[in-house]
């Protein structure tokens, strides 16, 4: 409604860029390695299901850490997972996507 403020969390913004990149051919899952995982508790950053979440004054900046299928093009799904991530984010909610950042921290090993 017009007048209303709605703010979302960080956790929400978290589910939701998790939920656009696994939907991208090629992702297994949104992953965070334990060291990089304990780096951040220390750092005090924010990370949530994989996905490091940044609000600069209003925008956000998000790193969607994955876990991805061997022999995937990396470049080309880089690019869907940032164009879906941003594209799923300002259409469910207000909120503007300044950077996708994607780190593809694991692949997964052929199965024979």
């Amino acid at each position: 409604m017009k007048g209303e403020n709605v703010e979302v969390s960080r956790e929400a913004i978290a589910t939701l860029a998790a939920q656009a990149a696994c939907q991208v051919p090629g992702v297994v899952s949104c992953y965070r390695s334990p060291v990089d995982s304990l780096a951040s508790r220390v750092k005090r950053e924010f990370v949530h299901k994989g996905i490091k979440v940044e609000n600069l004054e209003g925008t956000y900046r998000l790193g969607v850490h994955l876990r991805v299928k061997y022999g995937t093009d990396l470049p080309a799904l880089a690019r869907e997972v940032r164009e879906k991530v941003r594209e799923y984010l300002e259409g469910l909610t207000d909120v503007k996507v300044e950077e996708v950042e994607v780190v593809i921290e694991d692949v997964e090993p052929p199965y024979p």
